[in-house]
């Protein structure tokens, strides 16, 4: 939203001045063309001295908000009704791409887009392999906004925290068949985390039984879902209701996942002793992790530089089973502006704070995927000790980059310590190749600034 912020001291100076032409108006200005020491025009300046006038608030009000509203409620503006100034910086930079621009309510740019396309084409080729190398039980359809798919394949094993930083192993249980289910985004191919899932199985006389669909943590690729006690051979039908997602969880209200998904799949047939005779999933997908997450380890790399380019900083580091990755931007209105820009906007922000907000990403060191299910806290520490938000950072679903994230209001001229910490995660580990994330993240970034220097 940086570059919405963005508006012209001179364009503030007409509003204005539309104002004084208003009958009644009280606003004087003196034409001149002279300039101040500072570079603002002296009729501007004089304008500041009326600003106690209802209809200057209402100029400056409209200035500083209405781009950015805009903006919100109807997207970019087109080519054709951008200014020209605009136009002419667009056609300037057209043979580049760094750095990013910043995501606008939601939608993503046309870099943006295919940062996003990248990473589901990865995330889409991943599934489609482990759907074609699954066994004949598994169905794949599109509900709503979502390609939900499932595959069942012989009970799996799991790691649990066991507390103290260790875990503990739980053997597969016998009389079980392990459900995997597996939810992308339509508009990218992108998985989606960190969704409420209930699921059922219904036999062929009719008989429901609920199954486990919490997420858990597989080797290759992560899915809904758990080990499920089949007590009968029979035909089966799969029926998966996927809930909204909170607002909360979806980056600037863009009106994505906001309608219950209910996926039914065609019937398949359920033999134990047949299932039971294939090779386990986590085996069959640990054997080819290294080469398949390749593509998505690339994709998700470009876009967490992206993210780097547009913010004003970010940085990323090591942590035992965890890389831990922020990003620091202005949020809003708060962007900093240049020259009689920056001015202008303390004359309206008093306070010497800024809006910023704070993102994470904390990935597997081994495969790179990001990890959902945590509740990272993030404090942001000044020179003299004083410590600031933003608190708990909420993982949402974004455009080009799902992450967690928060908005704070800090002092804009000091220089912080940025101070991570989440426990390890409550989900399971499926398969002996997922022992991993058994102990808490601390992680501290120094020489957090507000200055893209």
């Amino acid at each position: 939203m940086r570059s919405l912020a963005e508006f012209s001291v001179e364009w503030l100076e007409v509003m204005l001045r539309q104002v004084h032409n208003k009958p009644g108006s009280r606003l004087e200005f003196v034409e001149t063309n002279r300039k101040s020491e500072d570079g603002l025009s002296h009729s501007f300046r004089s304008a500041f001295r009326y600003l106690r006038h209802p209809s200057a608030f209402v100029a400056i009000y409209l200035a500083l908000a209405v781009p950015t509203v805009f903006a919100q409620m109807f997207g970019p503006m087109p080519a054709n009704s951008a200014p020209a100034s605009a136009t002419k910086a667009a056609t300037a930079n057209s043979n580049t791409t760094t750095p990013v621009q910043p995501t606008v309510a939601g939608q993503a740019s046309g870099e943006q887009l295919r940062l996003a396309q990248q990473q589901g084409k990865a995330d889409t080729a991943v599934l489609d392999w482990v759907l074609a190398n699954s066994g004949q039980l598994k169905g794949d359809i599109k509900a709503g906004e979502m390609r939900v798919a499932f595959t069942i394949t012989p009970a799996e094993g799991w790691w649990d925290k066991a507390g103290g930083g260790k875990l503990i192993w739980h053997d597969a249980p016998d009389g079980n068949v392990h459900l995997r289910i597996f939810v992308l985004d339509l508009a990218d191919g992108r998985l989606v985390p960190d969704l409420a899932i209930r699921a059922t199985l219904t036999d062929a006389n009719g008989n429901e039984q609920s199954t486990p669909a919490d997420f858990g943590w597989y080797p290759l690729i992560n899915a809904y879902g758990g080990n499920v006690p089949m007590d009968t051979d029979s035909i089966y039908t799969l029926r998966v209701t996927i809930d909204p997602l909170q607002p909360n969880h979806v980056f600037a209200a863009s009106g994505r996942f906001e309608r219950p998904v209910i996926a039914e799949f065609p019937p398949v047939q359920i033999m134990l002793e047949a299932v039971s005779g294939l090779p386990a999933a986590t085996d069959n997908n640990f054997a080819n992790e290294a080469e398949l997450l390749k593509p998505c380890s690339a994709a998700l790399s470009a876009a967490i530089t992206a993210l780097w380019q547009h913010s004003v900083s970010g940085s990323e580091q090591p942590f035992g089973d965890y890389f831990v990755g922020y990003a620091l931007d202005y949020s809003g209105l708060s962007t900093p502006l240049a020259s009689s820009k920056r001015r202008l906007k303390n004359l309206v922000d008093f306070s010497g704070k800024d809006s910023v907000r704070v993102e994470l990403l904390p990935r597997d060191v081994r495969t790179g995927r990001l990890i959902p299910g945590l509740k990272p806290q993030a404090t942001l520490v000044a020179a003299d000790g004083k410590s600031y938000g933003p608190g708990e950072l909420i993982l949402a679903w974004h455009p080009w980059l799902t992450h967690y994230g928060h908005a704070s209001r800090i002092p804009r001229k000091d220089v912080y310590k940025l101070r991570v910490h989440f426990d390890a995660p409550g989900f399971r580990r499926w398969g002996r190749q997922s022992e991993r994330f058994a102990v808490p993240a601390d992680v501290e970034f120094d020489h957090v600034s507000l200055s893209s220097e």
